[in-house]
């Protein structure tokens, strides 16, 4: 089986010019790994991890693909044109072309806000391509409290400067028309809006299908909201839950190695997909 290949750079998707990366194997599989990664500041922090996972994946003999959302990392446009809406059907748009290049079934890797992304396209399409596994790092499955987290990041910038303001105060900026800037990142009323109406729920697609929950936590235990949402997961697929103890790799200071972290989503990966 010969797919045209998808090589590392811009793709045109709905008119959009996208930056893709992707690491390949020779060895051909049929088997897609689409890794969706987080938003903003955190993006940043977790490229070279991404990447390091996709460089030993393709080793192993997997094609992985990985999308800069619209007005993000390297693609076209700034965040204030974008939407969830775009960006979903852009991930769509993606596995469509992934299907008409002969792949035969799609893994992901999901991290943090990707996972809210993953789970909205999953609710919102049917997926073209047979799902056969998910992992998720440090995922965020509530967009309320993404969105809570995100909005602290400006009221601790603005009482550093001495000014006060609320969640309440940018959310009616928001409703107002006008755009916000967090920590450099322009928001726009449709993206806030966009953002409000995803939905985030456990997908039903997932019946069945094998989960893998990597949490990186500096706790012995498993907080209290981490437990229950295993719980939910636990009833609509096989879900099986690691909590690594190391540093939070998606907000530290300096970039933060997780050889532990790559190391089990390699071993998920490679042992749960049969190769053709």
């Amino acid at each position: 089986m010969q797919h045209s290949p998808l090589s590392t750079g811009f793709i045109q998707l709905q008119q959009r010019q996208l930056f893709l990366r992707t690491e390949q194997n020779s060895a051909d599989s049929g088997h897609a790994v689409m890794v969706i990664p987080p938003f903003a500041e955190e993006m940043n922090k977790c490229r070279h991890l991404l990447s390091a996972a996709m460089r030993q994946l393709a080793a192993a003999g997997y094609n992985c693909f990985m999308l800069d959302n619209y007005g993000t990392g390297d693609s076209a446009g700034d965040l204030d044109q974008a939407s969830i809406d775009i960006w979903r059907d852009d991930l769509y748009q993606l596995l469509l072309l992934l299907q008409q290049q002969g792949y035969q079934s799609i893994s992901f890797i999901a991290v943090r806000f990707g996972v809210i992304q993953l789970f909205d396209l999953m609710n919102k399409h049917s997926l073209p391509l047979p799902l056969q596994q998910l992992v998720l790092w440090q995922p965020v499955f509530d967009v309320s409290k993404f969105w809570q987290q995100f909005v602290r990041l400006k009221v601790a910038e603005a009482m550093a400067a001495g000014n006060k303001t609320s969640q309440k105060d940018l959310e009616q900026q928001l409703t107002n028309g006008d755009n916000i800037e967090i920590a450099g990142y322009p928001v726009s009323p449709a993206f806030y809006q966009s953002l409000l109406n995803s939905n985030s729920s456990i997908p039903a697609q997932l019946h069945n299908i094998k989960l893998y929950w990597l949490e990186t936590s500096q706790l012995d235990t498993v907080a209290l909201p981490v437990q229950k949402m295993r719980e939910q997961l636990q009833q609509r697929c096989r879900l099986n839950y690691t909590q690594l103890k190391a540093e939070p790799y998606w907000q530290t200071t300096e970039l933060a190695s997780a050889e532990q972290l790559i190391t089990l989503t390699l071993q998920h990966l490679t042992e749960g997909t049969q190769h053709d």
